[in-house]
């Protein structure tokens, strides 16, 4: 008579078992790449590239690689500095933006009676949903004739090899990423609180702010990171319209350490674990937010 109840408890641990060897391999899968990053840029260039019997670990590890990204007396040093800078720059001015004219975009879309709302909405997804090698020319057509004074603007305004640029192109595209996420948050939200608000003597802008974004913190902390994530990792946009320390960011700089004769493995490896460090140190500060900002805003929209 317990023969049936203990077949349901061995098909109990082995879904069990299988569901944890599913999540091992997963976490192996997606840790392993960091850890290997982290284990090559501490270990020598030779033994790096040896062609012996490979081993985990460096046998005789060192923290060279690092120094050179922080010497300002070497080339490497100093445009990584420069690069790192301007990351930071470009990214933060672009998460800057995107939230503030993109949340008061999404609000209007979510709340105000403006025509054509689906269809401007798609539009400004397919923005985000073109590669961005499609819109590489005419972007640079339109930075030419701006640089060139053929514009009326002047040839002493130059945009080209700029953060100012850069900071203009990642806006375009992630822009529309951010209203479409920010106006599902807003639609979650029963209009009644504000209409609540706007009797107590609110003004529309006023509810706002003093009702809407406190609910909507998590999602504007989610959104936030994933702008600047975007903004930090794109790399087709900084090849093409820099070319000097005064725009170059890090994914550049990390592709600039190989070329066709030598490529410096441990150098790009160092400066993979210190271009991941900000993303990570964002995430592990905010991950309750990000966590409760990706699942609320998903029931409308």
């Amino acid at each position: 008579m317990n023969f049936p109840r203990r077949k349901g408890r061995i098909l109990l641990w082995l879904r069990r078992a299988a569901l944890y060897l599913a999540v091992a391999a997963i976490v192996v899968w997606t840790l392993a790449p960091v850890a290997w990053l982290a284990i090559s840029s501490i270990t020598p260039y030779n033994e790096l590239i040896s062609d012996r019997a490979t081993h985990w670990l460096p046998r005789h590890p060192t923290f060279a690689n690092f120094k050179v990204m922080f010497n300002l007396s070497s080339e490497v040093g100093e445009r990584f500095v420069y690069a790192i800078r301007n990351s930071l720059i470009v990214s933060s001015s672009v998460t800057v933006i995107c939230l503030v004219a993109g949340t008061l975009a999404a609000y209007a879309l979510a709340r105000l009676p403006v025509g054509g709302k689906k269809t401007l909405v798609l539009s400004l997804m397919s923005i985000r949903m073109l590669p961005t090698i499609a819109l590489v020319i005419p972007f640079f057509v339109i930075v030419s004739y701006i640089d060139y004074g053929l514009m009326g603007i002047g040839s002493s305004f130059h945009l080209f090899d700029t953060k100012l640029n850069l900071v203009i192109l990642y806006t375009t595209f992630i822009l529309g990423f951010v209203i479409w996420i920010m106006r599902g948050f807003f639609l979650t939200i029963p209009m009644e609180l504000e209409e609540a608000a706007r009797i107590d003597g609110c003004t529309r802008l006023q509810a706002l702010r003093h009702v809407v974004l406190p609910l909507c913190a998590p999602g504007l902390v989610a959104t936030g990171i994933l702008s600047f994530l975007l903004a930090w990792d794109e790399f087709l946009l900084a090849l093409i319209f820099t070319r000097s320390n005064n725009a170059i960011t890090l994914p550049l700089f990390i592709a600039e350490l190989g070329s066709q004769y030598i490529t410096a493995y441990d150098q790009i490896s160092a400066a993979g674990v210190m271009a991941a460090i900000p993303p990570v140190v964002l995430a592990l500060l905010f991950q309750r937010f990000i966590v409760q900002g990706l699942t609320s805003g998903s029931v409308k929209g």
